[in-house]
């Protein structure tokens, strides 16, 4: 099955997002929430940081280190990790 390529225009994409919001009557909903509710999601998966940044489109890993808080789990197996003996 071929895919077909949608174009969309930055006001076509607001316009839907708005209409959107309205009929699932969150009005207060920013597009900006759903970009930082998609980050948190990869890092609480997983996900490193330079992947979740490129899927954001951050230009520099300082954006996304502003998500590194969430990672807490992984930054405790790391410390774990080196603390472990090597046989």
């Amino acid at each position: 099955m071929a895919s077909a390529k949608v174009d969309l225009s930055y006001d076509q994409i607001e316009k839907n997002f708005r209409k959107a919001r309205k009929l699932a009557g969150v009005e207060w909903l920013r597009f900006h929430d759903l970009r930082h509710s998609a980050a948190s999601a990869m890092i609480n998966q997983g996900v490193d940081l330079y992947t979740v940044g490129a899927v954001l489109g951050h230009r520099s890993a300082t954006s996304t280190k502003r998500y590194s808080h969430l990672a807490t789990e992984r930054l405790a197996e790391a410390v774990f990790r080196i603390g472990r003996k090597v046989a």
